[in-house]
């Protein structure tokens, strides 16, 4: 009966041991976040001071302006057209930490900027005041110095975890090459060239190698790959594959460091030893070898065999290897014969329409002019009966 109040405290502890760890790792992600906000804010401060640093109040009187008011350089006015220009419109972030903490650039601003103290804004503002940042090479929530010290952490192959944050485990990233606490050891597939209680300097295995290796080039090697052969003399030496033909009849086969590839023949080709019309070992249908050259070269069957292509409004077009029987400009292929494309022939029923139409107009025009002449021989007719 004891057994479930227990289980029910353990549950509790992991759910709640559970809550801990993932509000520690948001709270992470958010002192961080705001950490590179404000070094984007720090940016903007020295850029916006650039770009105000010819200005003035803007007034038009600046020698009285800057007598009565006091220098631009450190005034109010200048420091609200920086403030305007510490973040990007697009940025919520930003503007929330400002607008949280602006009393902060202001102090920084009057009692650092203004008295011509050599205080750098990244220091004050984020590292001191906001205690969001650390300087370089230290970490966590009160900056400690990383694995190997702040000169030369991880022994300079490699950085620490949360470097320059409020945040992180300290622990060192090893560069390529390097591993261990202080990252002072080689990886597999490097070797140490040099090392001593500070210092260590990896390099990587000749490509040759499997994995393991004592120094440089194909003599170091522990272990030879695949594609490579151990030489006593000279260490792992390449394999040249393409001696025992493993490319199928219509390839031809490209030697590579402990591989090789296959490449298709040029058309013209039905079999070869390398690129090209020229490195054919026996020419493709519809190609022929020619003596001079040694080349395969495109047989043109138009030329050749006249008998080709001779329906009605079709002609002969020569392609590698081969011909095609094509239609003749303004005609196209339909059920096996070359008729005329819609285009022209709607363009030649179009000619008809309009001929005929202005048959019309002339035989309208005509039965007017034989009814005028009608009309003036009565005319005539009449007058002479009257006379």
């Amino acid at each position: 009966m004891q057994l479930f109040p227990v289980c029910h405290c353990t549950i509790i502890l992991v759910l709640f041991g559970f809550f801990l760890i993932s509000s520690s790792i948001v709270h992470g992600k958010k002192v961080k976040g705001q950490c590179s906000t404000c070094k984007d804010i720090s940016k903007n401060f020295y850029k916006a001071l650039e770009s105000t640093a010819k200005s003035n109040y803007g007034g038009g009187n600046t020698g009285w302006e800057e007598k009565s008011l006091g220098s631009y350089a450190t005034s109010e006015v200048r420091l609200v057209e920086v403030i305007e220009k510490l973040c990007d419109d697009s940025s919520k972030e930003c503007h929330s930490l400002l607008e949280e903490h602006e009393e902060v650039v202001e102090r920084f601003w009057f009692k650092e900027f203004a008295q011509k103290k050599d205080t750098d804004f990244y220091a004050y503002v984020c590292i001191d005041h906001l205690m969001l940042c650390c300087p370089n090479n230290t970490f966590g929530k009160d900056c400690a110095p990383c694995p190997g010290g702040v000169d030369r952490p991880c022994n300079g192959n490699g950085g620490c975890d949360g470097a320059g944050t409020r945040v992180g485990t300290g622990k060192c990233r090893c560069n390529s090459g390097y591993q261990g606490d202080l990252c002072l050891e080689c990886k597999d597939g490097f070797y140490e060239e040099s090392s001593n209680e500070t210092h260590t300097i990896c390099k990587v295995c000749h490509i040759s190698c499997k994995n393991i290796c004592s120094e440089g080039g194909p003599k170091g090697c522990d272990e030879c790959k695949d594609g490579w052969l151990d030489n006593e003399e000279l260490g792992c030496q390449d394999i040249d594959e393409c001696a025992t033909e493993p490319c199928e009849e219509n390839q031809y086969c490209s030697n590579t460091q402990g591989s090789y590839t296959c490449f298709s023949c040029d058309v013209a080709c039905e079999s070869c030893t390398g690129p090209g019309s020229k490195k054919c070992k026996e020419c493709h249908s519809g190609f022929t070898l020619t003596e001079d050259s040694s080349e395969c070269i495109d047989d043109n069957e138009c030329d050749t065999d006249t008998s080709l292509c001779n329906g009605e409004n079709e002609i002969c077009k020569n392609t590698p290897g081969s011909y095609e029987c094509a239609c003749q400009t303004g005609f196209v292929r339909r059920d096996d014969a070359c008729v005329p494309s819609p285009k022209d022939a709607d363009a030649g029923e179009t000619d008809s329409e309009e001929e005929k139409d202005v048959g019309d107009v002339n035989d309208v025009d005509a039965d007017k002019d034989d009814e005028h002449e009608e009309n003036e021989t009565f005319s005539e007719s009449n007058v002479k009966e009257e006379l």
